[in-house]
């Protein structure tokens, strides 16, 4: 091994510690003499961590650019003493039991991931773009200072995204070197932080009893759409964290008639539209219940709304004011995909969101049978996992999982009809799923065939996921068609997936060549993109490499707690 390469390796090992650290401990030290609950402290410190370092890190690169990586050193040894200083009080939150569970399936999901890295060497599924390589172009444009002129990858402006996720992403590149299998650890923790208010919000949905942990773990680590969207170097997934943290304080700040839940919420829900404009939706139900049905009933509602006025618009104003000023208000508001895609598309949008709608509920493969040969090629297996993958990623109910769709719909319906439980959250929610849906496929530019669950849908689709595992044990007959129905999601959507990635880019063969922008200047040294799974043996028995090895053990760990949690 090579002093290179060692120091590679202990530049990644050192990045899930800081991760750790550095997304709990500055939140942690505000938060933990609130009167929250350990689940609310827990969440709520990931969260404010998150808007703390951003703040921190957009600072730095607008007002001190040469001092930044320096700077960022210190942030880091700031939130490690931060820690230090609240020891007591983070021991007295692990000895929840609530919190224990929360981490520990949160420190599986992010095992099981990190295996799935190691043997991804190249993204693909479906005829799938380049967003992955879009977002680390984002994260090096912020974290060497390109030209503003820079083009992104697949020909999208700056200003088209917004940049929380790229930024948080800069913070932690910045101390680990800016290699892509540092971007994709980085990714995966964040990407995987939606778990956390999931088991936070689970009483809302279930009641107070229902605390399916566990469940919902599996149900997580065997979902297609959730772990392609974690592993998967893109922005979808932290949003769906802001916005079901956003959905519990919002109810919580509205039952208690409590000031700092209500402003939290608001100030998460800006937060996730800093990280993707797939939060707007979520934004506008919650902005528009509050105003018409929380507002006008709250003790102190003028001071309240001033409060979150001033905090929401203070956050956007740190993205906003930069981008026009340096791009202008167009391209600002203009230039991200969605209206670029209204604007090209030759028919009229009313009849594209309809039939957007209609194609994000029913599979593609259900109208049109020949549509399984549209990923035709020599490989049969990629062939199927085309098949499979565009399946489960773009419809808004197997999203959820082939069984645990259509079970999560069945339950939902059974909530909604029985009587128990307030009123005015039951018509909230009654409320928010049509609204969101119907709003989140309306935002969607394009006019896609195959659906377009996910682009804006990840919020919905957790919070399925949360409803069923929460309602677990089911009755016999539902729990064991749940119980198989995750063996062919696993097997399909996720294994079969990610052997495909495995395979299409050997370690034999010349890695992904690296990106360029003006005049040809390489994006960084080296000129190549290495994934995790580069690094990692091809085969130990001749076809399966040592990492599908893991996965299958722990795919049957996984199977033995969903057997023991669906048919207790």
């Amino acid at each position: 091994m090579t002093a290179r390469t060692l120091q590679e390796a202990l530049s990644l090992l050192l990045t899930l510690p800081l991760l750790i650290v550095c997304c709990f401990a500055p939140g942690f030290f505000f938060v933990r003499r609130l009167h929250w609950n350990p689940m609310e402290k827990l969440c709520g410190s990931v969260g404010l961590s998150l808007i703390l370092l951003y703040l921190a890190t957009w600072g730095f690169y607008w007002f001190a650019p040469s001092v930044e990586v320096t700077a960022f050193y210190g942030l880091s040894v700031i939130c490690t003493a931060l820690a230090i200083l609240c020891v007591k009080d983070i021991f007295r939150l692990v000895r929840s039991f609530r919190v224990r569970h929360a981490l520990f399936g949160f420190g599986f999901l992010w095992l099981w991931t990190f295996v799935i890295l190691s043997m991804i060497r190249s993204y693909s599924g479906a005829g799938w773009g380049l967003d992955w390589l879009e977002h680390y172009q984002r994260a090096l444009f912020f974290l060497y200072h390109f030209p503003v002129n820079t083009p992104i990858v697949s020909n999208y402006a700056v200003s088209s995204r917004p940049p929380m996720m790229n930024m948080l992403a800069t913070f932690f590149l910045a101390q680990t070197g800016g290699r892509f299998e540092s971007f994709e650890v980085v990714f995966d923790f964040l990407n995987l932080l939606v778990f956390l208010p999931c088991c936070l919000i689970m009483p809302a949905l279930c009641g107070p009893r229902k605390l399916r942990v566990l469940a919902l773990t599996a149900l997580f680590a065997l979902n297609p759409y959730v772990i392609e969207a974690a592993t998967y170097t893109w922005t979808k997934s932290l949003p769906a964290f802001f916005v079901v943290l956003a959905f519990w304080f919002y109810l919580a700040g509205w039952r208690k008639n409590d000031l700092g839940r209500m402003i939290a919420a608001f100030v998460a829900l800006s937060a996730g539209l800093l990280v993707h404009y797939s939060a707007g939706p979520y934004c506008a139900f919650i902005g528009l219940h509050y105003m018409f049905c929380v507002f006008w009933k709250r003790e102190r509602k003028w001071r309240e709304f001033a409060i979150i006025a001033v905090a929401c618009s203070l956050l956007l104003f740190t993205w906003f004011s930069w981008s026009i000023a340096t791009y202008g208000a167009h391209d600002t508001f203009a230039s991200n995909s969605t209206i670029q895609s209204s604007q090209i598309y030759p028919g009229s949008n009313l009849h594209k969101m309809v039939a957007n709608i209609y194609d994000t509920i029913v599979p593609r493969i259900v109208r049109d049978r020949s549509a399984v040969h549209a990923w035709d090629q020599p490989y049969r297996p990629a062939v199927i996992r085309d098949n499979a993958f565009i399946f489960y990623q773009t419809n808004v109910i197997f999203e959820m999982g082939l069984i645990g769709g259509p079970l999560a719909l069945w339950l939902l319906y059974g909530a909604f009809r029985r009587s128990h439980g307030r009123a005015s959250e039951r018509h909230f929610w009654m409320a928010t799923i049509p609204f969101c849906i119907i709003l989140g496929i309306a935002v969607v530019g394009e006019r896609d065939y195959w659906g377009v669950a996910h682009y804006t849908l990840y919020t919905l689709v957790a919070l399925g996921i949360t409803l069923l595992a929460g309602s677990l044990p089911l009755p016999r007959w539902a729990g064991i068609a749940l119980f198989f129905g995750c063996i062919v999601d696993f097997t399909f959507g996720i294994f079969l997936h990610a052997r495909v990635e495995h395979l299409e880019n050997p370690a034999q063969r010349i890695p992904i060549p690296g990106m360029t922008y003006v005049n040809g200047v390489s994006l960084r040294p080296g000129g190549t993109i290495h994934f995790l799974g580069d690094h990692f043996a091809n085969s130990i028995f001749g076809f399966l490499d040592a990492q599908s090895v893991l996965l299958i053990l722990l795919f049957l760990a996984l199977l033995w707690t969903l057997w023991k949690e669906a048919l207790a």
